[in-house]
This record gives structure tokens, sequence and C-alpha cells, in this order.
């Protein structure tokens, strides 16, 4: 394979990762931050934890609020 084809394939897998994420926010918009907040602390999804992070962070939290939720301190 070479290395333009490679190129593309990468980039053609970045962007369906990137439209995944996107139609996460957009599928996870209408739930209120508690529902948010709650789906993060509970699931394993890479993608998912990507595209609630966004659009936690366009409503106003803080990424220390949110890692707060992915992993909680024990004390």
């Amino acid at each position: 394979m070479s290395f333009l084809q490679r190129f593309i394939l990468s980039n053609q897998q970045h962007n369906s990762q990137l439209n995944h994420i996107t139609c996460i926010e957009n599928d996870f918009a209408a739930k209120s931050c508690e529902q948010l907040f709650q789906i993060l602390g509970t699931t394993q999804d890479p993608d998912l934890i990507s595209g609630l992070k966004k659009l936690l962070l366009s409503r106003g939290y803080t990424r220390r609020e949110i890692q707060q939720v992915i992993q909680p301190r024990t004390h």
C-alpha cells in the first residue's frame, strides 16, 4: 500500500470517528445535564465519553468537573 493510500485511509477513519462523536453530541443534546453526567459516569465507550465531554463543556462545565465524574477521587 502506498503512502498516499495509507494517508487517505487514515483520514477517512479519523473523519468517521469525528462524525460519530458529532452524532453523539446531537443525539444527547436534549438530555439534561444530570442525565449526561449519569451516562458519563457509567460508560466505557471512548467516543461517547468524548461527545458527552464536548456537550458538557459547551454548557459551561469545566474540564475538572467533568473529569471528577469520570474518575472520582477516593478518600
